[in-house]
């Protein structure tokens, strides 16, 4: 069943399917995500990543905790005190729960805050919950506005692009599961 919702601002009003918007702003930040973390992995380490769970330029945890901002700020449209604190929990829950996951399931550990003050099973750390909470209230103040017009004014484009790219992140997720679980596996035996 498809789920139409009335999403209005002061100069345009137009009627979408929510679960295509979410996915759509699911894959813009899993990507800018992906950008994010070879950028800062340069500055900090001079080199790009070398690895992350997909092998596409994807990092859905990213775009997980954004597309639920999103959905609480533009969807249900909370008011800015109700936001703050969903800033604070939404991303550290996201990085936590995918990196308790990513251990548990697959034995892989894609950072670890285990050495950093303040940290849960080095999954999540203060300093970083408060970059993300910055980052998110920034995001979704800022740039989320110029994604909506985006969206909007190229949906045709979209509406050609999301399906193509939410079907390459899905395969290339069922790819990369395979080959962690086959991975597991091989060094168990």
């Amino acid at each position: 069943m498809l789920i139409l919702i009335l999403l209005c601002n002061r100069k345009w009003c137009v009627i979408m399917d929510l679960s295509f918007y979410l996915i759509f702003n699911f894959i813009i930040y899993s990507f800018f995500g992906w950008i994010l973390e070879e950028v800062y992995c340069y500055c900090i380490e001079k080199r790009f990543k070398e690895d992350g769970f997909l092998f596409g330029p994807f990092k859905p945890m990213y775009g997980i905790a954004m597309s639920i901002l999103v959905y609480f700020a533009y969807i249900l449209r909370l008011n800015w005190v109700m936001m703050i604190p969903l800033y604070v929990i939404v991303p550290s829950t996201v990085e936590y729960l995918s990196g308790y996951f990513l251990k548990a399931i697959f034995n892989k550990t894609y950072w670890d805050y285990s050495g950093m003050k303040f940290n849960i099973n080095g999954f999540v750390c203060l300093k970083f919950s408060i970059y993300w909470t910055v980052l998110t209230f920034l995001t979704i103040k800022y740039v989320q506005p110029i994604i909506n017009k985006a969206f909007l004014v190229y949906f045709r484009l979209w509406f050609v692009i999301v399906p193509v790219l939410f079907i390459y992140i899905i395969m290339d997720f069922w790819i990369t599961v395979r080959k962690l679980h086959s991975n597991l596996i091989n060094e168990r035996s």
